[in-house]
């Protein structure tokens, strides 16, 4: 029986499964670059028969000619890149204005749907970070969008450029210390850490005014792990929730009601 591939092309790196017909996850990695994704699937025939590769990708050039990056490593499959439904699978429906809410936001929601009609926070820390109200009914309520650490580190330091360096993404330490700053990186790094956290408890809380005070949060992207412990409300990690909406839009498709 063959197997699925499944891709989210993200802002700032390539995230992959491949998964078996019955779900269980036969290998993963992850890419700077869309290229490299490409080769490691094609590496992965040697080991699993992939047929079909499912892909999130964000709006722009990147990503847009996977196929032919497909094609060049050697991996003949059927390519399906998702589109945004106003109604998919489950019951999932949104009023989210057409051709604004984002792939990756749209599969976190068909994975959340997948696993039951209730109430749910999506928090997706990327690049972007952003926060989706799914009520328990299906209806998405909509959400907000914040600039994520790298971002609000890259659109501050500029003005500071006398006393801050530019800095990587992966230059920010593991964990975040909260006391104040005694110079001017310090300073930027934990304000802006701490008041992203402060921003998504937040929302967070005023989201659980419409949904229930018992309505989870699921925390997801390559920050998650970062920004958890700096949370005040409570927040569990999914690692791979746009992987995971691929595989339920997969799986809805096979049934016949993708939506």
């Amino acid at each position: 029986m063959s197997d699925i591939a499944l891709v989210d092309i993200g802002s700032s790196r390539v995230k992959w499964q491949v998964r078996s017909r019955d779900g269980d996850v036969l290998g993963s990695g992850a890419a700077p670059e869309p290229a490299g994704c490409a080769r490691a699937l094609a590496s992965m025939t040697q080991d699993s028969t992939i047929d079909a590769v499912w892909v999130s990708r964000v709006a722009g050039d990147r990503g847009a000619a996977f196929a032919e990056e497909l094609d060049s490593a050697g991996l003949a499959a059927s390519v399906h890149a998702v589109r945004v439904a106003a109604a998919g699978p489950n019951g999932l429906r949104t009023d989210y204005a057409a051709g604004e809410l984002g792939v990756d936001r749209y599969c976190a929601l068909v994975a959340a749907r997948a696993v039951g009609d209730m109430p749910v926070i999506l928090v997706d820390a990327g690049t972007a970070v952003t926060v989706d109200v799914l009520q328990a009914d299906g209806c998405h309520a909509g959400g907000y969008i914040l600039p994520g650490r790298q971002l609000g580190w890259e659109a501050l330091q500029p003005r500071l450029a006398d006393r801050i360096a530019p800095r990587e993404a992966t230059q920010w330490p593991e964990d975040l210390d909260p006391s104040p700053g005694l110079n001017s990186a310090d300073a930027l790094e934990r304000g802006w850490g701490l008041g992203l956290a402060g921003a998504l408890d937040g929302l967070i809380a005023r989201s659980r005014d419409v949904l229930g005070e018992e309505a989870p949060c699921w925390l997801t992207g390559g920050d998650a792990y970062w920004l958890a412990p700096l949370l005040r409300e409570d927040a569990r990690i999914i690692p791979n929730l746009v992987l995971d909406g691929l595989w339920a839009l997969s799986r809805a498709e096979d049934a016949g009601c993708a939506g």
